[in-house]
């Protein structure tokens, strides 16, 4: 075979028409190295190579399995946009990649700008953001780097304006800055950010108009179509400069996000400080944004609430920088604990009551608890226990945070807002709806994804304004929903549409109020420390008020098994797994009986999506009546609650993204635990969410019964990591 560079295109399919035949690559590798083969992809230089040179030297080295990997599959938008190892291949994330998709949402932005961008009072624009990765940030110049410059430049094609942040900055300033700034008005956005992946990633979201994430599939249907890069349209990053199409912005979208932002607190004055009545300011804080972006703002989100930054928050020096190849945490996830090991040490040195850290692009959180003498009997023994402290997971903020700002919203204003609600997503704890439940609030469950509460957050205010505009209500004097301060907007909500307070995920994220549209870690950071700080006041830790929690509802383990499988083999195997579970449905888990397992893919043969029994009869499906006068969005089966594919509002949103189903699987088992399995949308991993739940009434909350819930747990790991190894095993065994 000749060398890499002197094989030419025909003697390059040859070679890789016979790896096919052999089997040693799989035909959508044949298939979407043929399509880069193509002069207009053949010929664009990534990392100082061509597309052409670098395929030849995998084929001429007769690098099957790493040609594979790289061409499996194409990557396109999940459930946050588009991500992968940055390298050359259709599966992996780089320069074409992203100009297809940039070039889509520009063609995307200019149809959709046509139809009502003026109604809007739009201006036809995008605003981009981007974390301290390799290619998002350029650490010479302390601004974008080259990815972002390419999209800049694709953009300013088209026509389409770009505010650009001068330097690193957080998503949820994004989200914000797309929607409620006076300043600007543009008419959608992205953020350049592989969130907590590990450093070799990188990836963009695009945003809507109303700062939340695209919802619809306009995007990547229009990316689908085309078909050579040469039809992708672009400037120079320094022709768009001189025409006047990229724009700095910064320190003004950062003073507006930090006086809005201040609302969401809830024990402040009229100042917006925190009221020492309430508050002990005296809480010591260790901060980590992970080599991220969250340091531009939480240092000075907490100055604005008058929290003393300077005596008692204390920043882990080489970790609140950017630094695109995170030295000191290779994997920048909170959810890790080696990615909080440095804040723990310096947590331990200074005697720190908490520790947060957030991961790069500052949309999820981590928080550790340094835990009283006698916590250690409780919670010393557990896994996320380190050297002192106690992380909590996912559901555990959901469960403090909804249980903080429901009782003392009730606390501060009398009561809650008429027609409250709280979200959490499937996949996360029941406890916070239990919560939610003893105070009269709704919660709302879509699917795994932000960007469905973000487009639930936007129709509430929308439907909101609408109705009050037909009631000529005073508060349309201010001319826009996003002028009005979060009290009015609560009242204009809690009058003629509904009331999100407070949404979350098991995964780490969550958010209050509506100026963000997104999983906020910024503002859901302050709130950990005026929560802190208010538990302090009364003598007792974040853990304790935990514990307390639990001996009310009943204690909840809740935690998430991610097995990962990388690679084109990695990939047949997730599928693999989820073929089995269909194929031969779980009766029983850890010794507890399946009561309903319920299938978010439709059927084959009808269409629907089904709820089965145990039996394998049907017990719903999809085309149940949605009338929210009839039914409440869930199934009664021997006093547990098992949750309908959806109901209300979330149906339309559903039905008009095409965005409902999921490949995923949820069981209900007799005690009303849940097992919850489907593939990560980011990640070549399976995800199994397991929610254990303890006995209500006499003994909840005990140690006996906590004793039981982990054991329960630990059966139902080991249980569903076996299963999986054996499908891998069986896998690998035929390569």
């Amino acid at each position: 075979m000749k060398s890499g560079k002197h094989m030419t295109e025909d003697s390059l399919k040859q070679a890789l028409g016979e790896a096919l035949k052999r089997g040693e690559i799989k035909q959508s590798t044949y298939a979407n190295v043929c399509s880069w083969l193509k002069p207009s992809f053949a010929r664009v230089v990534i990392d100082g190579e061509s597309v052409s040179d670098a395929i030849a030297q995998l084929v001429s080295s007769n690098a099957w399995h790493e040609l594979d990997d790289r061409f499996f599959d194409v990557n396109r938008f999940g459930t946050a946009g588009v991500r992968g190892k940055l390298g050359i291949g259709t599966a992996l994330f780089n320069t074409i990649i992203l100009g297809l998709g940039v070039e889509a949402h520009a063609r995307y932005i200019e149809q959709a700008y046509a139809g009502n961008g003026a109604a809007l009072g739009r201006e036809k624009a995008v605003i981009l953001a981007y974390d301290s990765r390799r290619g998002s940030y350029d650490p010479d110049t302390g601004g974008p780097g080259f990815l972002v410059r390419e999209a800049a430049g694709i953009y300013a094609a088209h026509g389409i304006r770009v505010y650009l942040f001068d330097s690193v900055a957080p998503t949820p300033e994004l989200s914000f800055a797309i929607a409620e700034l006076d300043t600007i008005q543009p008419y959608a956005g992205g953020v350049f950010t592989a969130s907590h992946n590990p450093a070799s990633d990188n990836g963009f979201k695009p945003y809507d108009y109303y700062g939340g994430q695209i919802v619809h599939t306009a995007v990547q249907t229009i990316a689908d179509k085309i078909s050579e890069y040469s039809d992708v349209r672009a400037l120079s990053y320094d022709e768009a400069v001189a025409q006047g199409l990229v724009i700095m912005v910064g320190p003004e979208v950062d003073q507006e996000y930090l006086e809005k932002e201040n609302q969401n607190a809830i024990w402040v004055d009229e100042a917006g400080h925190f009221r020492p009545d309430k508050i002990d300011t005296g809480l010591r804080v260790v901060f980590s944004s992970l080599n991220g972006t969250s340091q531009r703002l939480v240092p000075r989100v907490l100055a604005r609430r008058g929290f003393p930054i300077r005596e008692n928050l204390i920043a882990v020096p080489e970790q609140c920088v950017p630094d695109g190849n995170f030295t000191t945490c290779p994997k920048p996830n909170p959810e890790e604990k080696a990615a909080l090991n440095e804040a723990i040490r310096l947590a331990n040195k200074t005697g720190a009551d908490i520790l947060i850290a957030t991961d790069p692009d500052a949309d999820r959180i981590g928080v550790g608890v340094r835990l009283a003498s006698d916590e250690y009997g409780v919670w010393g023994n557990e896994s996320a226990f380190k050297d002192g402290y106690y992380l909590l997971t996912g559901n555990q903020q959901l469960v403090l945070l909804a249980d903080y700002i429901l009782s003392q919203l009730t606390e501060r204003d009398g009561g809650l807002p008429p027609r409250s609600v709280i979200s959490k997503t499937l996949v996360s704890t029941d406890l916070a709806k239990e919560i939610a439940d003893a105070y009269g609030v709704m919660t709302v469950e879509p699917l795994v994804g932000f960007k469905y509460l973000g487009e639930k957050l936007a129709l509430y205010a929308d439907r909101a304004w609408s109705a009050a505009q037909q009631h000529n209500d005073p508060l349309c004097t201010y001319g826009r929903y996003t002028r009005l301060s979060r009290r009015q907007r609560i009242e204009l909500l809690s009058r003629y549409s509904l009331c999100c307070l407070f949404g979350g995920e098991e995964s780490y994220g969550s958010l209050a109020g509506d100026y963000v549209k997104d999983k906020d870690a910024i503002t859901i950071s302050a709130l950990f420390v005026e929560m802190a700080g208010f538990y302090r006041k009364q003598g007792i830790t974040l853990t304790q008020r935990l514990a307390e929690i639990y001996r009310g509802y009943g204690y909840a383990r809740e935690e998430t098994i991610s097995l990962s499988y990388e690679g084109a083999a990695g990939n047949d195997i997730i599928a693999a797994i989820m073929a089995a579970l269909r194929t031969q449905p779980l009766q029983q888990i850890a010794g507890k009986n399946v009561i309903a397992a319920l299938d978010y893919l439709p059927d084959p043969a009808t269409g629907r999506r089904v709820c089965y029994d145990a039996r394998g009869s049907v017990l719903f499906d999809d085309s149940a009546p949605r009338d929210p006068a009839l039914h409440n969005g869930y199934y009664n089966i021997h006093g547990i609650a098992v949750p309908l594919f959806w109901h209300g509002d979330y149906a339309s949103i559903g039905e008009k993204a095409r965005l409902p189903h999921a490949n995923m699987l949820l069981y209900v088992l007799d005690d009303g635990s849940k097992i919850v399995v489907r593939p990560s949308g980011t990640e070549p991993k399976i995800k199994f969410y397991v929610l254990a739940r303890g006995v209500r009434g006499a003994g909840q909350g005990s140690p006996e019964d906590r004793a039981q819930v982990d054991a329960f747990f630990n059966r139902a790991k080991k249980e569903l990591t076996g299963f999986a190894d054996t499908i891998a095993a069986s896998r690998t065994s035929r390569v």
